[in-house]
This record gives C-alpha cells, structure tokens and sequence, in this order.
C-alpha cells in the first residue's frame, strides 16, 4: 500500500498571498514545513500540489529544490487537483495538508495512518469537532473516497477545501457511505492557533521561532510546542481571536449561489 501525502500551496492566497514563501527560520515557511513532515514514519512519497497559475512556478521550483514530486493542477478546483495528483503518485491512500500550516506533526499523521490501517476505515481525521491547535489539521483517506469526492461533490466548499463532501457521508457524522474515525487531542486546544492567515500569525510564528530556535521546533513534537507556548503567553496572544477556519466558512456561504457544474 502506497501512502502519499499531498500538501496544498499556491501564491495567490485570497487572504494573505504569498504567505507560504514567507521567511520562518531562516528558509521559507513551507521548507519549514516539509522539514517536519519529512520526520512522518508512514508516509512513502510527499507531493507538493500547487496552481496551474504561472505565478506559482516558483513554488514548483523550491518543491523541486526540496526534494520533493511537484504536481501542477486547477488553481481553483482543489479537490480536482488532489485527484489529479493522487492519481498521478499512484496512491493508495492519502494523507491531506495545507502549506500554511508549519508545524503540522508527524506523530499526529502517523497516529492517523495507524488508526486508518487498524480499523480499515475509509476516512478518518482529527477536525470534528476541532479540539487540536488550529494548523495541525490533517486528513487521511483512501483513493477510492477520494475518487467518488471528485465524481460527485458540486458545492463551491466541497471543491475548494477538499474533505467537506467526505465528511457528509462519514458514519461519524451520521452519513452511511464511508467508515470513519476522528482523532481527538487529548485536551481541548481548539483556541490555540499555529497556522498562518492573517499577518498577526505571521508575527506570532517568528516570535516563536525566536524564542526556541527552528531547528528545536522542526524537531519538535506539539506537546513540546504547547509547553513552550504557555510558558511564553504573550506569544499566543498575539494572533488570539482570530476566528478558525474562516475560510471554510465562507466558502460556505458561497454554497447557496449554487454548485459546480463537472
């Protein structure tokens, strides 16, 4: 079984473009990011998934520096993209990133992968509800549900953010078609927020950063980057109360205008 995990980046974000070439340690953020996820025990193949929008060419040009497979696909499509880019890994099953999410964990993706493999389930995830610090999401699902989420899904939220139509037919959200799992943290850390998408992120990244050191915080685990948190508070509450997943919720609201035609 080939286990491929697919990180989503392009330049021309909506709400703060160019975030993920942003400067983190001394390389960009998502080097930064790769950096972690490299330290994944379960994962075969890391694919950056970028825009067919040339402006995203330098971020195929670092995927390529990076050492990692670069996939070119639909700017705006992006569950069309990681389709695309499964299909041309030759996945079996799939793990989802986001390229604003530096500090994405390895030990959580691979406690994800084991959890997937033991029950055999279809989809499982650590986002519903949300109890981990905002920039730790990650998904894991087959190809075969991914296959069907390209098929079918039509809303504007379903095609952008990847897992929406997955999780309406979860048996955890009471749907029948696929048997799912959720990972939950074992604290509520949902008001914590690592990701990047507005500047006040950006500004509590680099305070991190320069509080531990990259090359500590590439090695390390999120329980050592909440006790470094809540021992420095005032970094936390720098981007405090910015509200999680805003995107999601907006893309939401586009929803009622009507879905895609494929």
């Amino acid at each position: 079984m080939k286990t491929v995990a697919i990180v989503q980046a392009r330049i021309r974000s909506e709400r703060l473009p160019g975030k993920v070439l942003y400067e983190l340690g001394g390389r960009p953020l998502l080097a930064f990011m790769f950096e972690r996820i490299r330290r994944t025990k379960g994962v075969d193949e890391l694919v950056l998934a970028t825009g067919d929008d040339p402006a995203n060419a330098v971020l195929s040009g670092l995927g390529h520096d990076l050492g990692v497979t670069v996939f070119q696909g639909s700017e705006q499509d992006v569950l069309a993209r990681f389709a695309s880019a499964a299909r041309a890994a030759d996945a079996d099953r799939v793990v989802r990133l986001t390229g604003d999410c530096p500090f994405c964990d390895p030990e959580i993706i691979d406690s994800l992968l084991d959890l997937q493999q033991r029950d055999a389930l279809d989809y499982c995830g650590n986002m519903l509800p949300p109890t981990w610090p905002d920039g730790l999401d990650a998904s894991v699902f087959t190809r075969d549900v991914l296959e069907q989420a390209d098929a079918e899904a039509r809303l504007p939220s379903e095609r952008e953010h990847v897992v929406p139509w997955m999780w309406t037919h979860c048996s955890f959200q009471g749907g029948e078609r696929f048997k799912a799992a959720n990972l939950a943290c074992p604290e509520d850390l949902s008001s914590e927020r690592w990701t990047i998408d507005d500047p006040a992120d950006y500004l509590m990244l680099r305070s991190l950063v320069a509080a531990s050191g990259a090359d500590a915080l590439i090695a390390a685990g999120w329980r050592e980057i909440l006790d470094t948190m809540r021992a420095r508070p005032r970094i936390g509450a720098i981007n405090a109360g910015i509200e999680r997943d805003a995107g999601l919720a907006r893309s939401r609201a586009q929803d009622a205008n009507g879905g895609i035609s494929r």
